[in-house]
């Protein structure tokens, strides 16, 4: 019990992490304009809206590289049925990717992109951390 519940947390942890360092390179590349308020719901929504799509892709790849790489880490420690941790953790940024894209309104391509691709990896760390499927 000890090994699953340390899968998830160390998933958890590295999906943390990868989304944190890749969306700081973003801001990098793309810089946050200074004063904006991240808790008016609308400053941000309208901030969102004059992203370039390169800003947004790299969200789209902190999510989808935290759901694989997170996935990924749990399989391997969990060792027992571990595609079920790779959609445990994958389904964590899942869940969050999908409450960013209600609480910010995000372009229509960007959503649809996102969840396909958090979803996509989510079955890559299932399936090559060495499950077959939730079953496995």
């Amino acid at each position: 019990m000890a090994r699953k519940i340390g899968a998830v947390i160390a998933g958890a942890a590295v999906a943390f992490a990868l989304v944190m360092a890749i969306e700081a390179l973003g801001h990098a590349v793309y810089p946050v304009p200074e004063g904006l308020d991240f808790e008016d719901p609308e400053a941000l929504a309208g901030y969102v809206r004059t992203l370039p799509a390169g800003a947004l892709l790299f969200v789209l790849a902190a999510w989808t590289l935290a759901a694989f790489g997170g996935g990924l880490v749990a399989c391997w420690i969990a060792r027992d049925k571990p595609a079920v941790f790779a959609w445990i953790v994958g389904g964590l940024i899942l869940l969050g990717a999908v409450a960013n894209l209600i609480m910010i309104p995000h372009p229509g391509w960007f959503a649809v992109a996102a969840v396909v691709l958090v979803m996509a990896a989510i079955l890559a760390a299932a399936r090559l951390g060495g499950g077959r499927g939730v079953s496995s």
